[in-house]
């Protein structure tokens, strides 16, 4: 008989609501029981192991915990199962995704995070659908990756890359994913993938790369640009790097007549620290507008195109745990499971 392996982090998705109060549940997942997910065991002839390395609401989620998920997965004998899911919480699992991806990715089978936006006793909630379609998912695509499976409030049931996803949209109730290029969707219990995806077999045929590093205990600061952001409040004590987001159009504030609020200030304050900067999600053939050329062109400044905030976070710390200089900026522009948008 197959199996799938469930790795349950916690999450909304494990959560009971009692008045009014939503707090982690201790005992057995509810989702076994569903009659959704017995549905699914009757159709494909399977059944579930089931870990749980790590067991916390996802906002509070750290770099210790995620190292603890991340040996959790490393040491696991993965073969003869047909996927892995893992169950997660909304608020964080964009993060965890790209990291995952820049490690699994290329173990042979899919694995897929779930989460649910209210606890799956709840009628409203969509985690029951999320983890059926993630199995539906496991077994009408034979493809090897990191994925997130997700019923936005349009009813689309998602699936995104991992290496490209983005935060939860507040406003959509869904994931964003980098410049919008999605992977495919669940439709009637079957994948579908989408005319702007990679094909399965490009997937596939990727071998691993980087797949020993872990998370480095570094203080990163990422900071996404906004009107009257003062560069020059910002304290870069005990400070290991920066991570900059820019504007739509990939520009920074670089009006050298407010010093306190352009981001050339930021620069020469890290510089004088020796702390790198990385600016993301700026495209490589983009046009540039006048004001970023005024960015200073200093040694500890790094553009990493066409890669989104959160994978560059992720790619970041992972780099950290094992490279310095140019080794570092070697990875951080290696394009690792599609991360990077092509043109």
């Amino acid at each position: 008989m197959d199996k799938i392996l469930v790795i349950e982090t916690g999450g909304t998705f494990a959560t009971k609501s009692v008045d009014g109060i939503r707090s982690l549940s201790i005992g057995d997942a509810d989702i076994y029981r569903k009659k959704e997910v017995l549905e699914k065991k009757e159709l494909y002839g399977f059944d579930f192991d089931i870990i749980r390395p790590i067991y916390t609401l996802s906002e509070n989620m750290t770099i210790k915990k995620l190292n603890v998920l991340i040996e959790s997965i490393r040491t696991m004998n993965l073969d003869g199962y047909k996927g892995v899911i893992i169950t997660h919480g909304t608020d964080t699992m964009a993060y965890s995704a790209n990291v995952l991806s820049m490690l699994f990715a290329t173990k042979g089978l899919p694995l897929v995070l779930v989460s649910a936006n209210h606890p799956i006793d709840m009628e409203i909630s969509n985690g029951t659908i999320n983890f059926v379609s993630a199995i539906d998912f496991i077994y009408t695509c034979d493809v090897q990756g990191v994925f997130v499976v997700y019923k936005d409030e349009r009813g689309e049931i998602q699936v995104h890359l991992g290496s490209r996803v983005k935060q939860m949209d507040q406003s959509l109730d869904g994931y964003k994913r980098y410049k919008n290029r999605e992977f495919g969707q669940i439709v009637d219990g079957k994948f579908v993938l989408s005319d702007q995806a990679h094909p399965v077999e490009e997937l596939n045929e990727r071998k691993p790369l980087y797949d020993d590093l872990s998370l480095a205990k570094k203080n990163i600061l990422m900071l996404i640009p906004y009107v009257g952001l003062r560069y020059d409040l910002i304290s870069l004590d005990e400070i290991d790097g920066i991570i900059l987001g820019v504007y739509h159009s990939g520009t920074l504030n670089t009006d050298v007549n407010e010093r306190e609020t352009c981001v050339n200030t930021i620069f020469e304050k890290a510089l004088e620290k020796n702390i790198p900067v990385f600016i993301s999600e700026v495209e490589s053939d983009f046009d540039l507008y006048e004001s970023a050329t005024s960015l200073e062109k200093l040694a500890n400044v790094h553009y990493i195109y066409d890669t989104a905030m959160e994978n560059l976070h992720a790619k970041v710390l992972l780099g950290m745990s094992k490279f310095e200089d140019q080794e570092l900026l070697d990875y951080l522009n290696t394009n690792i499971f599609f991360e990077k948008l092509e043109k």
